[in-house]
């Protein structure tokens, strides 16, 4: 029977295939003459050839054979992406008092990690500058298993109720009438489900729209559990705040542009820096040795010595100040007590922590995280790489948060539909322990326990030996009961199973894209990359310079969406604006009347602009550019999909009567 006794026993060593040194091969080895030549029957007719392919050319044969099977599904979200290795470093011992975990026990302690970083909503070969979310990926190699950090940009969540995934997933995907992108879907979901327009309004300024991915500040999105001890547990949200400089973002003209360039941008300068940087590192460490090899053959003066060590520092001190991409990484720390006292649900995905609590969430910058080395093969090590919230270590748990509940179920599943029962068996993904030998079998099965039993008779036997830390050493192995006293509990108190929507009606959805637009988006223009045509719309409008980027920006994406939809939008936005202004900026002009204005200047000019497709069609108003309400499935039926707005008039760009809006 299998148990735990592992200590006499090691793995066999993987039978791995060499490189044939001097010819191509079949797949079983056998060396071919050239891959080029196929063999067939021919026959010549003048300058013509006539020729039939044999069957029995095996080769060729099976070349096509695997051509037709050699893709992968890609990835539902976020199929567009690059991959780098890295490590990360403990900076504080601060971390300890809130943490068990053995990779954050000691400052100065590195954790090497592979990354994944890559758009949201498109397809694997769409560009990367394109307005979009962005996750990021970080599988951690820690010596107590695989550590993998799911995060994100813009740090929250569009939905909180796990209800809603399917349909903001497929908000974010093609129309399926047309199979092209529809702006009336994102804003028909999030004008009806605002809990997402706190990420909707971080997504349309101009951060959405990053020069690089190291400018890009990464959230958790979700809240974990860090457990120190079976009596003392806490909340945690982790941030990634970027180390260096951050550039100014494209505009979304730079960035539309830019798309068309290279739609590739931000993988190869991420890739150009790693290597450039690796390159860099390699000259300084060969000269380092060369002087240290100096020192070593002696007969050297002391101001020989002196010199050599004064260069060998001098390249020691090039190779510290190289720019990697680095974040720092930082925690905000709530304990169980004061949960009841911050202003929102800490395990709502769709809000982030509130900035002006510190009192209770403590804020604790706790290492570094450098990316330092290029992939050798983009298919093996990044679209291989399997991710999930579910893989974590002793001292970081989950909580109970809905999203983040369906996320430790969705993302390993849809790794078994990518690549297989046996994911974890990729040399990327692999551990650097493991036992498990009920886990059998399967496609793909690189390490299968050789000649251990595939059962467990004796439970006793499996149990982890003394000593030995494990997930659930101090988690409550049974939610379900109230608070164990020698247990972290999972829930506070008594539950209750319900089924239905959890909407969180007590919380207004706007407060924090109010605050955002507010605060986050004040301040004077960048220095660098500035648009001048930003700066003067800002000044004319009395706001501040991002902001108007935040106006422009959603414009732009609205001018092409059907005017109910941009009457709901302009509503939201007006709404946002002005309830619990209490007086702050008072020369600014409403958010919703800014959207609009310039909304209606760019649908203006969009209807009379020179249109090559429609010059014989009928001079009418252009109200929606794609698809109509007639033909559009994306968004209801032939009939009226929205009961509370008439169609009357539609063609009467009612964008310039806003009587519905107070004054």
């Amino acid at each position: 029977m299998a148990t735990i006794n592992t200590h006499d026993r090691q793995p066999d060593v993987p039978a791995h295939s060499e490189y044939h040194k001097s010819a191509f091969t079949l797949p079983n080895g056998c060396p071919i003459d050239n891959p080029y030549n196929s063999e067939k029957v021919q026959q010549k007719n003048g300058n013509t050839y006539k020729m039939s392919q044999l069957l029995q050319d095996t080769y060729n044969m099976d070349q096509i054979a695997h051509l037709s099977r050699e893709r992968i599904p890609e990835r539902f979200g976020h199929a567009k992406g690059c991959g780098a290795y890295g490590e990360f470093t403990v900076t504080s011992d601060e971390i300890q008092k809130y943490t068990c975990a053995d990779f954050l026990s000691a400052k100065g302690k590195k954790t090497p990690l592979f990354s994944r970083l890559s758009t949201t909503s498109a397809f694997r070969g769409s560009a990367d500058t394109v307005r979009d979310t962005r996750g990021f990926a970080f599988k951690l190699y820690t010596e107590e298993g695989n550590l993998d950090w799911v995060f994100f940009w813009p740090g929250v969540f569009s939905i909180w109720d796990v209800g809603k995934i399917i349909s903001n997933n497929h908000a974010t995907k093609k129309c399926p009438a047309t199979g092209m992108a529809d702006p009336n879907m994102h804003f028909d979901f999030v004008t009806k489900n605002r809990e997402a327009l706190n990420s909707s309004i971080r997504l349309h300024s101009d951060d959405g729209t990053p020069r690089r991915f190291n400018d890009i500040t990464i959230g958790s999105l979700n809240t974990y559990t860090f457990v120190k001890d079976a009596d003392n547990y806490s909340y945690v949200r982790i941030t990634l705040v970027p180390a260096h400089e951050i550039h100014t973002p494209f505009t979304n003209a730079e960035a539309a542009a830019q798309a068309g360039v290279d739609s590739d941008y931000h993988i190869r300068r991420l890739y150009k820096q790693i290597s450039k940087n690796t390159d860099k590192e390699a000259g300084y460490k060969s000269e380092i040795h060369k002087l240290t090899e100096q020192l070593q053959k002696g007969n050297l003066s002391k101001d020989e010595q002196k010199k050599l060590w004064e260069k060998i520092q001098e390249n020691e001190q090039n190779i510290e100040k190289l720019v990697w991409p680095e974040w720092k990484v930082v925690a905000q720390i709530i304990q169980p007590e004061d949960v009841e006292k911050v202003k929102v649900n800490i395990l709502d995905a769709s809000k982030v922590f509130p900035k002006d609590q510190n009192d209770i969430i403590k804020t604790i910058e706790f290492g570094r995280l450098r990316l330092n080395r290029i992939p050798r093969n983009q298919f093996a090590e990044v679209e291989q790489a399997a991710f999930c919230a579910a893989n974590i270590v002793p001292g970081w748990d989950i909580t109970p948060d809905p999203m983040l509940q369906a996320r430790i179920f969705a993302y390993p599943d849809t790794q078994r539909h990518r690549l297989g029962v046996n994911a974890e068996h990729l040399p990327v993904n692999r551990p650097k322990r493991v036992w498990n030998p009920l886990r059998r079998d399967g496609p793909n099965s690189l390490f299968n326990y050789e000649d251990v039993p595939t059962y467990v008779a004796d439970y006793k036997q499996t149990q982890a030996l003394p000593g030995t830390r494990t997930a659930s050493s101090f988690a409550n192995p049974d939610p379900w009961t109230e608070t164990s006293k020698s247990k972290v509990p999972r829930w506070d108190s008594g539950i209750d199973v319900t089924r239905g929507l959890n909407e969180w009606g007590e919380q207004d959805p706007l407060e924090q894209p109010r605050d955002y637009y507010f605060n986050e988006l004040a301040g004077p223009a960048p220095e660098k990359h500035r648009d001048p045509q930003y700066v003067a719309k800002a000044e004319e409008k009395g706001i501040d310079y991002r902001q108007w980027a935040l106006v422009e920006n959603y414009a732009q994406h609205l001018h092409g969406v059907r005017w109910d939809i941009r009457l709901r939008t302009y509503a939201m936005f007006f709404e946002m604006d002005t309830v619990n202004r209490e007086g702050k900026w008072p020369t600014k002009k409403n958010l919703g009347h800014l959207i609009r204005e310039r909304t209606v200047e760019l649908i203006t000019a969009s209807k009379h602009a020179e249109d090559s497709d429609d010059e014989d069609e009928e001079d009418l108003p252009r109200y929606a550019s794609i698809p109509s309400l007639e033909v559009s499935r994306a968004l209801g039926t032939a009939t009226n999909p929205y009961p509370d707005v008439s169609l009357q008039g539609a063609h009467k760009l009612p964008d310039h009567d806003l009587s519905f809006l107070p004054n």
